[in-house]
């Protein structure tokens, strides 16, 4: 990382800047702020050398002021797709963080961002929020069977709750599809909220004019997530009943810099980028600082 006359203090800044701007956008503000030219291809090879630099094994270390906290523990996940040189791509990302009612604080988050099949996700998502932490740990998750199969084995002792949002959103689609009246969503919203969700199943299937495939659809997926609908019981408990802060990941930790109008991504460049950006986004900038540290010692 040192092969070339920019100084280890100056390559920090360089690989800082190009984490949240575009590459060739980062040498006009290198000179407006400190003075100095830099080029677009120093930028670039300073900031990819930093992102594979960063030591896994740290990455993936739990975090105690985000795991090891009195309050619940929420982990959430989610996938974000990203347009990339052999086409549309998804990053996994989970989001690991403490929140405590009523104040409704959360606190630092960290964040595990894995391109590809969810096994080598999982693998690191275990490491970060290890299954057997001594922590009231919390899931809210869509409806992916892939994450609810896996979140169920991995963290048998959890709760688990199912985004009341998704599941709002499939009542009124059902509700629009049979011209339900009015007042018909409102109510199952209440139910819902009530703990009361196998008299929505009812509700579903009474539904006058709503076809016969979606209403065995939707009433196989609330009966088979009874468990995750009680909201009642989470609600007294002043838990989370929505996946929010994960939506909100997608914008904020890849999104924000990795889809741009306009911009494609190689697999290695997109990989590196994500492994910089979770690091920043985390607790985790000293790894990015004790890199230029060791570098000149």
């Amino acid at each position: 990382m040192l092969g070339s006359r920019t100084s280890p203090y100056l390559q920090a800044k360089l690989v800082l800047l190009a984490a949240d701007h575009v590459f060739a956008h980062v040498p006009p503000l290198v000179e407006s702020l400190l003075g100095i030219r830099v080029s677009t291809t120093q930028v670039y090879r300073r900031t990819q050398a930093a992102a594979q630099a960063l030591p896994a094994a740290a990455l993936d270390a739990p975090c105690p002021p985000v795991s090891a906290g009195p309050g619940p523990v929420y982990g959430m996940v989610d996938g974000s797709m990203l347009f990339t040189d052999t086409g549309w791509q998804e990053v996994k990302v989970g989001r690991i963080f403490q929140h405590t009612a009523p104040a409704e604080q959360t606190g630092p988050s960290q964040y595990v961002a894995q391109r590809g099949a969810y096994a080598a996700f999982t693998q690191r998502f275990e490491r970060v929020l290890p299954p057997d932490a001594q922590a009231d740990q919390v899931f809210v998750t869509d409806g992916a069977q892939w994450i609810h199969h896996w979140l169920k084995d991995a963290y048998p002792h959890a709760t688990h709750i199912l985004d009341f949002y998704h599941v709002a959103e499939k009542l009124a689609a059902a509700a629009q599809a049979a011209d339900a009246p009015p007042t018909w969503l409102p109510a199952q919203y209440a139910r819902l909220w009530a703990g009361q969700s196998p008299a929505v199943e009812q509700a579903v299937a009474a539904l006058p004019g709503l076809p016969a495939p979606l209403a065995a659809q939707l009433g196989h997926y609330l009966r088979t997530n009874r468990t995750r609908l009680r909201y009642d019981l989470f609600r007294q408990r002043g838990l989370l009943c929505g996946s929010g802060p994960v939506e909100a990941a997608h914008r904020t930790l890849l999104q924000v810099r990795l889809k741009r109008s306009g911009q494609r991504w190689s697999n290695g460049g997109l990989d590196r980028l994500v492994r910089l950006r979770s690091a920043l986004k985390s607790p985790q900038m000293h790894l990015l600082t004790d890199l230029f540290k060791k570098s000149t010692a």
